[in-house]
């Protein structure tokens, strides 16, 4: 196994400022000077602070895998699915700030509501929450709904009164058939 030196560079700092030299001799070839920064696993890494200009990168990255999956052909969980795989990753390495984060929400809730995958009247904690949480709360609405409507004096009369008319007979005997809610 070889190493090469093509992508081999050098960064001299004094107190924070980079100082140009001529370089390393070797006796293949010359180490040049890297001018102001060089990256490391695709983010620019440098002796001064870049994070305005990887937040830029990231934000730009972002927002562009956002659009080319929302103009795919996928139907609305896969959109998700491939939005949380595809186009999130360049965005989870950065340090953001609270107003940065707001910005890129608004920017998601527009884009997404632009090509019909959100609307701008819903409600935005829907967007944060996994499908299972959603699923878990209307099972545990339905279920308390279900045992507080048999225990409350007002409903149960309210039923079955309701269930002595004889226009509604049908209607009542189907939902308190024991079928109902079963599955096979």
């Amino acid at each position: 196994m070889s190493f090469g030196l093509e992508k081999c560079g050098r960064m001299v700092t004094k107190r924070g400022k980079v100082i140009h030299t001529e370089g390393v001799s070797l006796p293949e070839r010359t180490i040049a000077d890297i001018e102001d920064s060089y990256k490391y696993l695709g983010i620019p890494q440098a002796n001064g602070n870049l994070d305005e200009v990887i937040r830029k990168g990231a934000t730009a990255k972002y927002l562009q895998r956002m659009r080319q999956v929302l103009r795919s052909q996928l139907n609305g969980k896969n959109k998700i699915h491939a939005i949380n795989c595809y186009s999130l990753p360049p965005a989870g390495i950065i340090r953001w700030s609270k107003e940065e984060i707001k910005t890129t929400n608004v920017k998601t809730s527009k884009l997404l509501t632009i090509h019909g995958g959100f609307h701008s009247k819903s409600s935005t904690l829907r967007l944060y929450t996994s499908r299972e949480t959603v699923q878990d709360e209307t099972s545990k609405i339905h279920k308390y709904i279900k045992d507080k409507a048999s225990t409350h004096d007002v409903i149960s009369e309210c039923l079955r009164q309701w269930g002595t008319k004889d226009v509604c007979w049908r209607y009542h005997h189907g939902r308190t058939s024991p079928y109902i809610g079963c599955t096979t």
